[in-house]
């Protein structure tokens, strides 16, 4: 039944792995292979030493003809021991690595040579416990053997507790509740498969490499080693075993739900965004024609009332004027259709505190008399292109006064441009306490030209624009709205430094 569960955490890991290609993701892909690994190697251990209880038996391998199945199965000493040994090893080294990449402890992250430290204790470890070599080396030697395996859990169990120490540092610092619940998962996680990397961490391989010449018989821990162990050593085996996976394979299964939804909606949003800029072309390829007909029609009528007659001065002024009207708009339409055509963002460092100014001055430029709170937090530094920058967070702040206008009149209206950092991330929040967004249309508000607003004015444009350009900025848009009490939207923008 462990191996069932321990095999669905590895398929879970695989499909985060392909999914999202990271530093994260390869950490914990290895340290679900190097579980697996090890309860695989004492599993069949276990199987092929037998003098096991009934209750151990039937959770470790469901029934008799099973165990006899593993029991029979051809492989070395050698190799079953070194199975135990990678994996027993190889979780530590996983687990840490994955905690110092989460961390944002300076020290750690300036210091990238300490993640190549951590793996010098695993690297001796590996090679100390090559069947050949350990062999060789505790022959003759019973103290070397048990001096081997002490030094060998010690460095385990301390990489085990800075991990965890690691990990709920990192737990406790995040503030934003979005990003706290998606981190929460990978904890509980990791917890409840170190749970179960402790019941079995103290298998020494070298007890499988020496069979029944090992220097001391194993009857530590739990006892699952044991003809007749205790009923509070039992029930620990299995309550631990059984939580520990399906509490782990639940935690990894909705974090590679919510990656693998993420990772649909971006390919989606990419299909509306290259059929919105299709649509546009095309939209602009048309208008064009169409002014460069009436441009043609007003030719006609100028050579029509170049005849005498007594309004022709009067026509003809109209006729100019209608003319440079149409120039305009060609222009107008020239413009829109590079900027649509164009992919080209330069981005350079900017403070946030000139981004902020330059969107507030244009949004009171519209409305004057409506107050934002601006809160820049230490004002740091973004990497983004200015000119559409300042242009999607003006039309984030639009779009709040517009949520605020709706709500009731002796309610007061608040709007707010705030900014922080998390994590790994700048993040730039519009707030505003308006109507707020159902449910049900919060996923659709970034498709292009949707609207619940007037379509005669709002043609359903701006949030899908805001969308591209935080896309292109290599950062990404959250939204968290509660009908009824106001929304928050997050731009969520890779820290500059």
């Amino acid at each position: 039944m462990l191996i069932v569960l321990t095999v669905c955490l590895v398929i879970a890991s695989i499909l985060i792995f392909f999914e999202k290609k990271t530093r994260e993701s390869i950490w914990l892909l290895g340290l679900c292979l190097s579980l697996m690994f090890e309860i695989c190697g004492i599993m069949i251990f276990i199987a092929k030493k037998g003098g096991i209880s009934q209750e151990v038996l039937q959770f470790f391998y469901f029934s008799k003809e099973i165990q006899n199945k593993i029991q029979y199965f051809l492989i070395s000493l050698g190799q079953m021991g070194y199975l135990v040994a990678c994996g027993r090893t190889l979780y530590p080294f996983f687990l840490i690595q994955l905690a110092m990449s989460y961390s944002m402890i300076a020290f750690i992250r300036k210091n990238p040579w300490i993640e190549k430290l951590a793996a010098i204790p695993p690297a001796i470890t590996l090679i100390l416990y090559f069947p050949a070599l350990y062999r060789y080396l505790t022959e003759c030697n019973a103290l070397f053997q048990q001096i081997i395996n002490k030094v060998t859990l010690f460095w385990m169990t301390v990489y085990i507790v800075i991990s965890g120490v690691l990990l709920l540092l990192e737990f406790k610092s995040i503030t934003m509740k979005f990003c706290k619940r998606q981190f929460a998962q990978i904890l509980t996680c990791l917890l409840a498969l170190t749970a179960i990397y402790f019941l079995y961490y103290q298998q020494d391989p070298g007890q499988i490499y020496r069979f029944y010449q090992y220097y001391d018989s194993w009857n530590k821990g739990i006892g699952y080693m044991r003809v007749s162990p205790s009923v509070e050593s039992y029930y620990t085996l299995v309550i631990i075993s059984v939580v520990g996976s399906v509490l782990g394979f639940y935690s990894l299964f909705r974090f590679t739900s919510r990656n693998y939804v993420a990772s649909k909606e971006d390919i989606v949003m990419e299909r509306k965004f290259d059929t919105a800029k299709i649509g546009a072309s095309m939209f602009v390829h048309s208008m064009k024609n169409e002014l460069i007909a009436n441009k043609i029609i007003f030719k006609r009528i100028d050579q029509l009332y170049e005849q005498p007659e007594p309004d022709s001065v009067k026509l003809k002024e109209y006729v100019d004027t209608l003319e440079e009207i149409n120039g305009t708009l060609l222009l107008r339409i020239e413009e829109l259709y590079s900027c649509v055509k164009s992919n080209a963002i330069y981005m350079v460092p900017v403070s946030m505190s000139v981004i902020a100014q330059d969107a507030v001055e244009r949004f009171h430029g519209k409305y004057p008399q409506v107050e934002i709170q601006v809160d820049l937090g230490d004002n740091p530094t973004i990497l983004v292109d200015k000119v559409h920058f300042c242009e999607a967070l003006y039309n984030l702040l639009i779009n709040a006064r517009e949520a605020v206008a709706q709500t009731e009149e002796f309610r007061e209206r608040e709007i707010a441009l705030l900014c922080h950092t998390e994590r790994l991330y700048t993040v730039i929040e519009v707030r505003d306490n308006g109507m707020g967004i159902d449910k049900r249309h919060v996923k659709k508000i970034f498709d292009p030209f949707y609207s619940s607003k007037n379509s005669n004015s709002n043609w359903g444009m701006g949030l899908y624009y805001v969308m591209k350009i935080v896309k292109s900025h290599l950062g990404f848009l959250r939204v968290e709205s509660t009908s009824g009490k106001g929304s928050s939207f997050f731009i969520m923008l890779p820290k500059y430094q």
